[in-house]
């Protein structure tokens, strides 16, 4: 890869020039997580395990006969690639951030279940969970580029 190196200046200055807001990137991610994601399993038809060892099958599936077959499949194809995103996503995070997010978004543990899983009190967890959040949010920017940045800026 060849670096441009006014396209490198130009990458670095976003990071002095625009400033994170980290609660409401939070709760971005936060809505993805739970309602996105949750729609995007049901039109990639697969489990909510997918995202801990994402396996999709090429095998042929029975499909009906009309209009807009092909955008459907399309659509579902989509889904899919955005669930492997969501899994790239979470396994570049650190290992904590990967417990809390699984913990929360896929295992559906409660708060009193997370702190006793990652050994801290209810205040400590929900900083890191909003820090688990942001770090799910810059990793997703750049692993799934179709998908909108789930970043909110100050």
């Amino acid at each position: 890869m060849n670096i441009d190196f006014k396209i490198a200046q130009q990458f670095q200055l976003q990071f002095s020039g625009m400033e994170v807001d980290t609660v409401k990137t939070a709760t971005q991610v936060r809505n993805f997580l739970k309602k996105d994601y949750k729609r995007l399993l049901r039109i990639a038809g697969v489990q909510d395990s997918f995202i801990k060892s994402p396996t999709i099958s090429d095998d042929p599936q029975a499909s009906s006969f009309g209009n807009g077959i092909e955008d459907k499949l399309v659509k579902k194809l989509y889904a899919q690639e955005t669930l492997v995103c969501v899994s790239k996503s979470i396994r570049v995070l650190s290992h904590e951030s990967q417990q809390i997010l699984l913990g929360v978004y896929v295992d559906n543990r409660n708060v009193w279940e997370m702190c006793e899983l990652i050994g801290c009190e209810r205040a400590q967890y929900q900083n890191k969970k909003r820090k688990a959040e942001n770090e799910f949010a810059d990793a997703f920017e750049t692993i799934c580029l179709w998908w909108r940045d789930l970043h909110v800026y100050k």
